[in-house]
């Protein structure tokens, strides 16, 4: 898992990673509000997003798809930001795919 919450930050992923891009766009345009991006990778698989999609004090803005990655914005009641960058991959799978699924804005 990395993560970023300013420019500088996206030099530690290869400018060559297919979250590159997404990452990039989403720092651009990132505002004062507190906001931490987490990219997910395959060894992040069995990571609870799923569990914290249903937590009490985080609500689930949206899940969009964007360049191939899944963009789950999630906020807390403390109005800090958070944005999972997911790859549609095969690694994905299991729960935490069908949280997505189930939840995907179309």
């Amino acid at each position: 898992m990395m993560t970023f919450s300013s420019s500088p930050d996206l030099s530690r992923l290869s400018s060559t990673n297919p979250a590159h891009p997404v990452i990039s766009t989403l720092i651009s345009n990132l505002n004062t509000d507190p906001v931490t991006i987490t990219l997910l990778q395959p060894h992040d698989a069995d990571h609870p997003l799923a569990e914290l999609c249903n937590a009490e004090d985080v609500s689930l803005e949206g899940i969009i798809e964007q360049g191939g990655m899944f963009l789950i914005v999630l906020q807390t009641d403390y109005q800090y930001g958070m944005v999972f960058v997911v790859p549609d991959a095969e690694w994905l799978n299991g729960h935490l795919r069908l949280c997505i699924e189930e939840n995907l804005y179309n």
